[in-house]
Parts: C-alpha cells; structure tokens; sequence
C-alpha cells in the first residue's frame, strides 16, 4: 500500500486545492492521502474562517482520506518549527512520501538551497542579520532567494533531513497566484478571504460560507486580556518579546483587529509574528507552559474516508492514536480544549461536542 501525504491549511478549501489533490492521487498512485491540518488558527496565526471540524468535512469530500490535526501551538509557530512538527507527524503517520504546491516546482531547488544555508558562513552571516533586528525570515531569505512558497517548501525539506527520515518530497506545480483575485477558474485562498464572493464561483459547492467565523468577534476579547494582565505578566505569555508589551497596552485605543495588528507591525516585528503572539495571549499560553511541553507523538484523527478507517487499523498497532479528547491526555490536547471552549463561547459554536465524539466519517 503507497501512502502519501501533504501539510494543509484550507483556509478556505478552494479550486486550486481540488487540483492539487488530484494531481497527487495520479502522480504518486497513492493508495491512500493523509493530510496534516492546522485547525482553528494558521501557522500565521490567523484564525481559520472554518473551524477544524467543519475544514475535515471539506477534506473528506475533497477526497482525502486521513485528516490528522497538527494541534494549535504546533501549528501557531514560525515556519521552520511549523514544518518540523507536521513532518514529523507524517512521519508518525507512515508516509513514505510528502507532496506539497510549488511555485518553482523544482524540488532539486531545495536540496541545493539546503547545503548553502548549512554553510558555516551561512550561519554566521544570519546570526549577524537576526542581531541587527532582522526577522528570522529576513536572515533566512538572504541566504535563500525563495518565493514564500517555496521557502516553506524549503523548510519542509530541511526538517525531512535534520530528523533523517526516510521520506521524500515531491512537488506539484501551484496554480494560480498568491495575490491574484482569480487566474482562470482559480482564486488564491487569499484573495478568497479578502474578498468572500468569490467563493461561489472559486470554491466548491460544498464549501458553505454560512459556517465563516469573523475574526474580529475575538477582538473585544482580546482587549480584556491585554488589559487586565500587568505588562510584567504580559513579558510572561509566549511570542511577547523585546519590550512589545508595553506597545500592547496601547490596545484600548483602537476598535478593530485589523488596526491593531497594523499599528504593532513593524520590519522587526512581522504582521505573522503579530498575530501568533496576540493568538497566544488570548488564550493566556505562557513561556513556561511551551517550555515544559514534553515530546508529541500522538496522531490525533480528525477524520477518515473508508479507506483512511481500514488504513488508519493497521496504524494502531505501531501509532498513538486519538480519536477523541479529554482533559489530561497530553498537555498539548489540553490546550487545544481550552482553546476550544474559548471560541465556543465567542462563536456560539458546538466544537467542544465534536472534539469528545467520534472522527467526522464520509
């Protein structure tokens, strides 16, 4: 049996996506395709415009068949923590294969981007650019000249050879454009999310934009946390770096997210960084809590085709495998029904009964 995988986010699920699957099912002759998905928030730190359950529902009639949920502070990370955790959980999975879009669609690319960056003066050369303030991606794209893409793509292959998995990446040409409204019958996720209209003519029918969350729902809530946390214990929440909380404060002044993320983006500080870090002070995630997680290796199920349910059989004689969660699991599901609970009350939602029931099944 040939399994493969890919790491997404459908955010939303649109046409380009249905392409791509296709085209992995008949490149690869995959018997089955596991995709890792980051749920409720992206690895940007946006909140999803569909909740995790409601993204799984789509994956599953989009034809994949095991949608396995990188949990929310493995997701909510810079892109090469982000990369490492959902390689590692295909890992897990049994994928001998990870299929991801690429811009370039090279994916000998990569391999010669990797043995510059582990150049001796590589390293030094983005120690130098991260003291002067440059961001991390900043630093990275000195020494890798990539399209956002496909620096992902690199960081993809980059965790492949620091865990020394026996696994390759293969790529697939990216239609459409990241910025573009629409190329042909194509639209960006992008695009989509900045303009919701799209979606009936971009994404398929099932793909019902009467399940959207609105962000700014969670803005309010977000204020009262900033708050009424003291600077010296906003210092204490992670991502809060660098003397930012005292800017945080700030936060009464203005009345939508969106403002308020423009108004602490800097060149240092990037709109992603932004957002990763008031995700986490919303739901009160600590340095110490990150800091004391110990090793995930859980397979949390968030759905399966039939093929996924046979598949996922032979799994569980290897695998840790969750299907449904309660408090006292592992620390990271515990965060993750915080999590939960939270954007229940705000979205008046019924997540929390879908997190302890069984996997969404097609």
């Amino acid at each position: 049996m040939k399994v493969v995988g890919t790491i997404v986010e459908y955010n939303p699920l649109h046409n380009g996506h249905l392409y791509a699957i296709n085209k992995i099912r008949e490149l690869s002759k995959a018997d089955i395709i596991i995709a890792i998905l980051s749920g409720n928030y992206t690895m940007r730190g946006d909140l999803s415009i569909f909740d995790k359950f409601e993204k799984t529902r789509q994956a599953l009639k989009a034809s994949i068949d095991l949608v396995i949920e990188l949990p929310f502070v493995l997701a909510v990370q810079h892109s090469d923590v982000f990369a490492k955790n959902a390689i590692k959980q295909l890992y897990l999975a049994g994928v001998q294969e990870v299929w991801i879009g690429s811009e370039s669609n090279n994916p000998k690319l990569y391999e010669n981007c990797y043995k510059n960056w582990k150049k001796e003066e590589s390293q030094e050369k983005i120690k130098s650019l991260l003291a002067l303030g440059k961001s991390y991606k900043e630093a990275t794209a000195s020494i890798i000249d990539l399209p956002s893409n496909d620096l992902l793509g690199f960081c993809y292959y980059k965790a492949i050879q620091e865990c020394q998995f026996e696994m390759r990446l293969h790529t697939i040409q990216r239609v459409g454009n990241y910025n573009s409204l629409e190329t042909g019958t194509y639209a960006s996720a992008y695009a989509i999310r900045n303009n919701l209209s799209l979606m009936d003519d971009f994404c398929p029918s099932y793909v019902n934009s009467s399940f959207i969350r609105d962000s700014n729902l969670l803005f309010p809530y977000l204020k009262y946390q900033i708050l009424s946390l003291s600077t010296e214990e906003l210092k204490h929440i992670f991502f809060v770096e660098e003397g930012i909380e005292n800017r945080l404060k700030n936060i009464n002044t203005f009345f939508t997210l969106k403002d308020f993320i423009d108004f602490l983006s800097t060149k240092r500080y990037t709109k992603s960084r932004i957002q990763r870090m008031l995700a986490y002070i919303l739901f009160q995630i600590k340095k110490s809590d990150m800091s004391s997680l110990s090793e995930y290796s859980i397979l949390r199920i968030l759905g399966y085709s039939p093929n996924g349910k046979k598949y996922l059989s032979t799994l569980k004689k290897k695998t840790w495998i969750q299907t449904n969660i309660k408090e006292g699991i592992h620390p990271i599901l515990d965060f993750e029904l915080k999590i939960t609970k939270i954007l229940d009350m705000i979205y008046s939602s019924t997540m929390l009964k879908d997190e302890q029931g069984k996997p969404q099944e097609i």
